[in-house]
């Protein structure tokens, strides 16, 4: 599911690279084709423009670009989630296997973010129970289901109630 993700995110970078292409090529002069050589001091139009990159977000909501992690790119976080230092972990998301991950605490309350191959979860702590989301950009989170409680004989784990498909555990050590 994460891979439709960063296609769909892939093309629509190309599409707003695309516009600005297009938004620039209306506004450069018409050549003609019957035209000479370009005079001294004035470049030929290249036949087909290099990539822009896509515009980066700036402001109080915008977080730094994560970093390449083998395999995966975490998903940023926004600043108003306070996010902690992020550091490398082994998680394990229901029946998958321990995998390496991206720990990052929030709002110093317990809550969590998790980064992986494949996983890209958020873990919000209220009154010691937790909700679950699945996480999509800085402010774009849907919620999976089902409250988390810890496990009482594997503290670094997260446990769902028995009636919600939601994963569990949620573990992270």
């Amino acid at each position: 599911m994460r891979s439709i993700i960063l296609a769909a995110a892939c093309t629509a970078a190309l599409v707003v690279t695309g516009c600005s292409q297009a938004e620039s090529s209306v506004d450069a002069p018409a050549s003609d084709a019957s035209a000479t050589a370009p005079t001294a001091g004035v470049a030929a139009e290249p036949a087909a423009k290099p990539a822009a990159a896509p515009p980066t977000p700036t402001g109080p909501t915008s977080a730094k670009p994560p970093a390449q992690t083998a395999g995966y790119t975490p998903v940023p976080i926004s600043a108003e989630d306070n996010p902690g230092r992020a550091r490398q972990i082994r998680c394990q998301v229901g029946t998958a296997p321990e995998t390496n991950c991206t720990f990052t605490p929030l709002f110093g309350d317990g809550s969590f973010q998790l980064d992986g191959p494949d996983i890209a979860l958020r873990m919000v702590i209220s009154d010691g129970e937790g909700g679950l989301f699945e996480v999509f950009g800085p402010d774009e989170r849907v919620p999976i289901g089902g409250t988390y409680r810890r496990d009482k004989r594997d503290s670094a784990c997260w446990i769902a109630n028995e009636d919600t498909p939601a994963p569990s555990p949620v573990c992270a050590r």
